[in-house]
């Protein structure tokens, strides 16, 4: 008990930590907030800003002020994690834990207010609950789950079409016996993100991180809230330069420890250390995974998913800040992955 004790008490510390926020933070916080209920003409059911848009414009929660929201918003969310489950030591203070605490005020920080993270967070929940059926083949969940991601990139965000994709590379990469199969996974994973890249470049005349990454920043660089851009040092444009950005990319993301230049700014040394926690306590996590996958196959494939969401972000992400957004807006992923063997007993 005491375990889910601790859960519903940091929910709501943090609900109303989100009632108080927007009279304490930075107007540049919630600059995505307001251009979201200030759309201007621009609501659709096409695409992240648009989508969002009509979302809050039909429901009129785009009208209610950012605290009231918050009280609606939040208890939703932290629902949607109750609902995957509460590990039985969550009440301890250990590594594993503390990340997850920091990341429950993250998502009132980032998704307590208007936000797009709100529909990727909910979608990542629906696959981790239709993997935790058990009556429900590994065949089965993966084809729901590959159509989701599909059907979620083409109306939403794009990039999301990439995850099975790199999933299934991930997957047919470790099968080979090497050594270490755990990195060499992961790179496979970036040279399928690569190909696909230099394939767009071939077809479209641009690489991935060229109309994505590359272009997002050309627009702000003089902005003084962008000084954490992430900017490959060789040229995108070709691809020797891709191929070296989507791996630059991907470790600046993960193991963003080149942002500790910036210790003058607390939040983004915050971010670099919990970063860096989890990624190690990842790469671990699934090393395990590697090793018994004859029994824990639902569960690679969801580690799979997470990792080549983490993989995409070495392409699409602008900078830190959005990267730590993005990271919030899958958690139901992370959470799981973290505590998947306090779970197991939903697969049996």
């Amino acid at each position: 008990m005491k375990n889910k004790f601790h859960f519903y008490v940091l929910a709501i510390l943090c609900i109303n930590l989100g009632v108080i926020f927007p009279f304490i933070l930075p107007e540049n916080f919630y600059f995505d907030s307001d251009t979201i209920v200030n759309h201007n003409g621009e609501k659709g059911w096409i695409g992240s800003y648009p989508l969002t848009m009509m979302f809050y414009y039909i429901t009129g929660l785009g009208l209610l002020p950012y605290w009231l929201l918050a009280l609606i918003q939040l208890p939703i969310l932290f629902l949607a994690l109750r609902l995957i489950g509460i590990p039985e030591n969550f009440h301890i203070f250990t590594i594993k834990n503390c990340l997850i605490y920091i990341s429950f005020f993250m998502i009132v920080a980032f998704i307590g207010q208007p936000s797009k993270e709100l529909f990727t967070f909910l979608l990542v929940a629906l696959i981790i609950y239709l993997f935790q059926i058990k009556q429900l083949s590994l065949g089965v969940c993966l084809l729901l789950s590959f159509s989701i991601f599909i059907f979620f990139g083409a109306i939403f965000r794009p990039y999301f079409i990439f995850i099975p994709l790199i999933a299934s590379g991930i997957f047919l990469i470790t099968k080979i016996k090497f050594k270490n199969r755990f990195i060499i996974g992961i790179f496979g994973g970036i040279l399928v993100l690569v190909f696909l890249s230099l394939s767009h470049g071939l077809i479209k005349g641009k690489h991935l991180s060229e109309v994505s990454r590359d272009e997002a920043n050309i627009g702000r660089m003089d902005n003084e809230f962008a000084d954490t851009m992430i900017i490959s040092p060789m040229d995108t444009s070709t691809m020797y330069g891709e191929l070296f950005s989507s791996f630059y990319g991907f470790f600046t993301v993960n193991f963003p420890i080149n942002g500790l230049k910036f210790f003058y700014k607390p939040q983004v040394v915050s971010f670099v250390i919990w970063q860096l926690l989890l990624s190690v306590i990842l790469i671990i996590r699934f090393s395990y995974l590697l090793k018994d996958y004859p029994e824990r196959k639902k569960e690679f494939w969801i580690t799979s998913f997470m990792l080549s969401y983490f993989i995409i972000q070495g392409i699409f992400e602008p900078d830190l800040g959005s990267a730590v957004r993005h990271k919030i807006g899958i958690l139901p992923l992370i959470y799981f992955v973290l505590y998947y063997d306090e779970f197991k007993r939903k697969f049996l």
